[in-house]
């Protein structure tokens, strides 16, 4: 059985991950926020619940998952024009403008791809734990995979993308 300190420092260690999934489908620095922190309490509620203790993370990624799909549906979604990235001293400029357009690149993604893309390449969950988080088969998730990179693929190879990171 988790504690309440357990539980608390588990959160602590998703946190970057949560913001991650969050910020990508419902792109608003503040729904995000509300998103997790409806999520913690609901997770919190429901401890119970979690049958392994070792599948925490995809657990509660799922939890956030659904929330954030239930925010779009209950309004319509606001975008956030001014992201900020953690950029680590030593990238150039072509290196920062590269990560920036791709990043555009994922966020204009329709679900459920935009979502598969996040939490694959920048959580590195596994495709049984993103299956797990979005409630697909294994199967269904590698086929949304497969596509979302296709696409993602034919938006970057396009004219401009090669003019603005060369």
């Amino acid at each position: 059985m988790i504690t309440t300190n357990d539980f608390c420092e588990r959160v602590r260690t998703c946190q970057g991950s949560m913001y991650a999934l969050a910020y990508g489908i419902l792109h608003n620095q503040h729904d995000a926020e509300d998103a997790i922190s409806d999520t913690i309490m609901r997770a919190y509620t429901n401890l119970s619940q979690l049958k392994n203790e070792g599948t925490f993370k995809p657990w509660l990624l799922k939890i956030l998952h659904n929330v954030c799909l239930e925010s779009l549906r209950s309004k319509h979604p606001t975008v956030d024009i001014e992201e900020q990235y953690d950029l680590k001293d030593g990238f150039s400029y072509q290196d920062v403008n590269t990560k920036l357009v791709l990043r555009q690149a994922v966020s204009k993604l329709r679900q459920p791809y935009r979502t598969i893309v996040i939490l694959y390449y920048y959580e590195n969950l596994s495709l049984q734990e993103i299956a797990s988080v979005t409630g697909q088969s294994v199967m269904a998730t590698k086929t949304q995979l497969s596509r979302a990179r296709t696409m993602l693929k034919n938006a970057l190879n396009k004219e401009d993308f090669y003019r603005e990171t060369v």
